[in-house]
């Protein structure tokens, strides 16, 4: 079965779906880190309003008071239900935008 596009590892992966089937969470810019009291844990903000859409610019950490006022306590419990790194990525994934880190001359 080598050479098939559609045969990855005993699943049927369409060609267009291929890129994003071989993503991780991690790399998405939707996964962020969500600050609460005592703690902080990754969410996923793809189902949030306010930072759902794709030219919105998102922050890399929020506070999980400003979660809650944009889409109340239940916003926040599916965002940090689907917040693991190592988790595939699904069909709302764009890559996060790197830093860039200006060059020191030499």
């Amino acid at each position: 079965m080598r050479g098939n596009s559609l045969w990855e590892g005993h699943r049927i992966v369409l060609p267009e779906l291929r890129e994003r089937a071989a993503k991780r969470c991690a790399d998405c810019r939707f996964l962020v880190k969500i600050q609460g009291r005592e703690e902080a844990r990754w969410g996923c903000v793809a189902g949030l309003p306010e930072y759902g859409a794709p030219g919105k610019l998102i922050p890399e950490s929020l506070h999980a008071v400003e979660v809650i006022r944009v889409a109340g306590r239940d916003g926040l419990l599916r965002a940090v239900s689907r917040g693991d790194p190592d988790a595939q990525a699904c069909g709302v994934f764009l890559p996060r935008f790197r830093k860039l880190v200006p060059s020191v001359p030499g």
